[in-house]
């Protein structure tokens, strides 16, 4: 029986990572639409969770391989740390950017010290949703 590379037990279906996106996607939308009504901390830091499972999530579909289940991980985790310190840099385009809805959705708007316990606790549990999701059954 010919097998493609695809099928090699190191390699994730990217049908797992659409699914985990789109279902990363929803908790994040689900997080801004009940976000008013969450504890003080869940409201204002706690959306870091969910937006590095969502990087995670899709960035899996385009690496899809068990070895970039770690480095995925970090990677995003880091990132998304270092678009926290970039918010300490204020230039106006950078400014104006941040000022629209998407802008700061994406950037966020100001530095907060608070915000980096969710993101590495995104990438911790983004790392265990992959690492459960592609596990041999």
């Amino acid at each position: 029986m010919n097998h493609s590379p695809s099928d090699s037990p190191q390699n994730v279906n990217r049908l797992i990572g659409l699914v985990l996106c789109i279902f990363a996607t929803a908790v994040c939308i689900a997080y801004a639409f009940f976000r008013a009504s969450l504890p003080d901390w869940w409201r204002h830091h706690g959306g870091g969770i969910p937006y590095v499972v969502f990087w995670i999530t899709f960035l899996i579909m385009f690496f899809p391989s068990r070895k970039t289940i770690l480095p995925i991980c970090i990677g995003a985790t880091l990132v998304t740390c270092a678009l926290e310190f970039m918010q300490l840099w204020k230039p106006d385009w950078l400014a104006h950017f941040r000022a629209t809805r998407f802008g700061a959705a994406l950037l966020g708007s100001e530095f907060v010290w608070n915000d980096i316990p969710p993101y590495v606790l995104g990438g911790v549990i983004g790392f265990f949703v992959l690492w459960f999701a592609v596990r041999r059954r």
